[in-house]
């Protein structure tokens, strides 16, 4: 009987090709009685509907992602006409994972600082030097 079971275990013919995970998956699923059957449709089954709802709820974040991008680009617009610095940090849950949106403007650079520094360094240097003659 041992060799009966030993023999069963060695491919009876080589295959040119390897075989594939899909081969594998096909034997093993003709291969399966009656009841191993319906419980591999049953899991199957709960597998598809698992995978639709996931599926849906990433839809429903993209679609929810974008709307409240749109309104964040219309807020600082808006933001942009009627105030002269702003900065809007922003966290939006999409499809594939998180994303983070800084939008910021500020009229004063660094360099218009500095500008701005060093020029009113020059006016105190040139109110002194006139109060000193």
């Amino acid at each position: 009987m041992e060799d009966e079971e030993k023999q069963e275990l060695i491919p009876k013919k080589q295959s040119l090709f390897p075989l594939s995970a899909e081969d594998i998956v096909d034997n093993a699923l003709q291969n399966l009685d009656e009841t191993q059957a319906r419980r591999v449709t049953e899991k199957a089954a709960d597998e598809i509907v698992r995978l639709a709802v996931e599926k849906r709820k990433a839809e429903y974040r993209n679609a929810a992602a974008q709307e409240e991008m749109h309104n964040l680009i219309n807020n600082a617009d808006l933001l942009d006409r009627r105030v002269g610095d702003f900065k809007i940090n922003s966290t939006f849950e999409t499809a594939s994972g998180t994303t983070n949106v800084e939008i910021r403007k500020s009229r004063l650079t660094p360099v218009n600082l500095i500008v701005g520094g060093v020029g009113l360094l020059i006016v105190i240097l040139l109110i002194v030097l006139l109060l000193l003659k």
